[in-house]
């Protein structure tokens, strides 16, 4: 059966990145897909993701953007699903500040790590990520 995996933005880094640390263990992952496996990865993700470029120097910028569009090549892009996922959203959001107590300002910082995780439960896919966030929410 066919598996629908939604990348956090951090994984599809380390995957456009031969340099990262975490490169060869997410491309060893991805040979062990089946070929009816689908990536996909939020049109969120890639304005976090293409922000992100603008902290580093031309030359590394550069370098970095080229392995993302590599990748891309293999992945979908997912819109965002307000109506559900943004019901979703509201509720882990809520239940988290109320689990930690974290303020609003703080909270703010996981807005879409909290959006990303929602758009994988309603569109049941698998999120694949390396934030400690998503063991929090979990």
């Amino acid at each position: 059966m066919a598996k629908n995996f939604l990348w956090d933005t951090d994984i599809v880094s380390y995957a456009g990145d031969e340099q990262s640390l975490h490169h060869s263990s997410v491309i060893w992952h991805l040979k062990k897909l089946s070929k009816t496996d689908k990536i996909y990865l939020s049109d969120l993700s890639i304005y976090e993701y293409k922000a992100g470029l603008y902290l580093l120097s031309d030359e590394e910028r550069g370098r970095i953007l080229k392995g993302f569009n590599e990748v891309m090549q293999h992945i979908s892009i997912l819109p965002l699903n307000p109506d559900k996922g943004g019901i979703i959203f509201g509720e882990i959001r809520g239940k988290y500040q109320k689990m930690t107590g974290i303020s609003d300002n703080a909270l703010k910082k996981h807005t879409v790590d909290m959006i990303l995780a929602s758009e994988a439960i309603c569109q049941k896919m698998i999120l694949v990520y390396n934030d400690k966030i998503y063991q929090k929410i979990a």
